[in-house]
């Protein structure tokens, strides 16, 4: 099988190769934050959660920085598909 570079006539070739990569780099990474030190979870045991910037610094000391960028871009892309929905409706 020969892998054609002509991108609009084989976009899921390459749609899916990138798929992949950014897979491959998120599981990498989250593998990585989960075998970070313990001394995280102490840290963020002093951190008293009162308003939102305190919940915000919880946060980022707690939970892994990849899973917290995953959060973001779901509900980035969620938000982006629903505009984009919304702004041409099917034509039935």
């Amino acid at each position: 099988m020969m892998l054609y570079l002509y991108v609009q006539q084989n976009q899921w070739i390459v749609m899916t190769l990138l798929a992949g990569v950014a897979l491959m780099l998120v599981f990498c990474l989250t593998y990585q934050a989960m075998w970070l030190p313990r001394g995280a979870e102490e840290k963020s045991e002093v951190i008293k959660v009162k308003d939102l910037p305190s919940l915000f610094a919880w946060l980022k000391s707690s939970v892994p920085w990849v899973i917290i960028l995953l959060v973001l871009i779901s509900v980035g892309f969620a938000i982006a598909t629903v505009l984009a929905k919304a702004s041409r409706p099917p034509n039935w």
